[in-house]
């Protein structure tokens, strides 16, 4: 979708925005994710989809469905497939969705009405099972790096838009294998403030091609993240042990499972330890119940 009376939203208007998609043999998925994207009542300028060396027809589909499309010569995943993407965008805004996710109507108007002086803006999805990823509460929340580092999940990543001068000046998404999204918000956060929204304007869509969650490749990512962290001004060691409070919620919650008492106590006791985590701990636990109830 190039910038012609198409790229246009249902009352003639567009915005300073790029759709950066990566995707990789989604042929059968990617449709419907552009067709979100055309129904949109304010149309960004262009849509990217950067093929992540596809062996199906995903190039041709996206295509079809009007999108520019960029070919990497070798699979190198997301990151560089979006990095690809931003690199070749001319706009203010990059507007990020998956391959297999969908937008509201209103998505992209409801992010430009609120964008304003932020570096970052996002709404939270709705996955096809109920639950909320994101923002789970009723109200909007400012963002700064700590607040995406703990308590986390505040944003989506095909819900999420942020400035393309931010996003070079933060050095773009890195060769992490996992939580590459939260590593590029937080550098990104670094020069000014994000908005994540209340309301669900986004629907991830649950199926059989989505990656298994390799806990040990995750923790060894978010580890290089918050050891990055670590050199920074507005960082410090509490801050760290807050950013690992999930961590050591969820491993204490498997060991109980497991009937591993030991584990588990050592784990409650390194809250015992650190009293400052217990409001970390408190808000973690109040965004998964809101997330969940969603889905009642």
């Amino acid at each position: 979708m190039s910038a012609s009376a198409d790229a246009g939203g249902r009352d003639g208007t567009s915005a300073d925005v790029t759709v950066v998609m990566p995707a990789m043999n989604r042929a059968h998925l990617i449709g419907r994710a552009l067709d979100s994207v055309r129904a949109q009542t304010l149309r960004p300028r262009e849509v990217v989809v950067v093929d992540d060396a596809s062996t199906d027809d995903t190039v041709a589909v996206a295509r079809a469905h009007g999108a520019t499309v960029l070919e990497m010569e070798t699979n190198g995943g997301s990151g560089p497939a979006r990095n690809r993407g931003i690199e070749a965008a001319s706009t203010t805004w990059i507007a990020f969705l998956d391959s297999d996710d969908s937008w509201h109507p209103d998505h992209l108007r409801t992010l430009m009405d609120r964008a304003g002086d932020h570096v970052l803006v996002g709404s939270p999805g709705r996955s096809t099972d109920g639950r909320v990823l994101g923002n789970s509460s009723s109200r909007e929340v400012e963002l700064t790096p700590l607040t995406v580092l703990s308590p986390g999940d505040m944003l989506c990543t095909s819900g999420t838009a942020a400035r393309r001068d931010a996003l070079l000046a933060a050095g773009l998404f890195r060769d992490l294998r996992r939580a590459q999204d939260l590593d590029m918000w937080v550098r990104v956060l670094e020069r000014g403030t994000g908005l994540a929204l209340a309301r669900p304007t986004v629907t991830y869509h649950l199926h059989e091609q989505q990656a298994i969650l390799d806990s040990d490749l995750m923790r060894q990512c978010f580890t290089r993240i918050v050891d990055d962290c670590r050199s920074k001004d507005w960082f410090t060691d509490r801050d760290a042990d807050r950013a690992w409070v999930r961590w050591h919620w969820d491993d204490a919650r498997a060991a109980q499972r497991s009937g591993e008492a030991a584990a588990a106590v050592r784990e409650l006791s390194w809250f015992a330890s650190r009293p400052y985590t217990w409001s970390t701990l408190a808000a973690l636990l109040r965004a998964r119940r809101l997330s969940r109830n969603a889905s009642a």
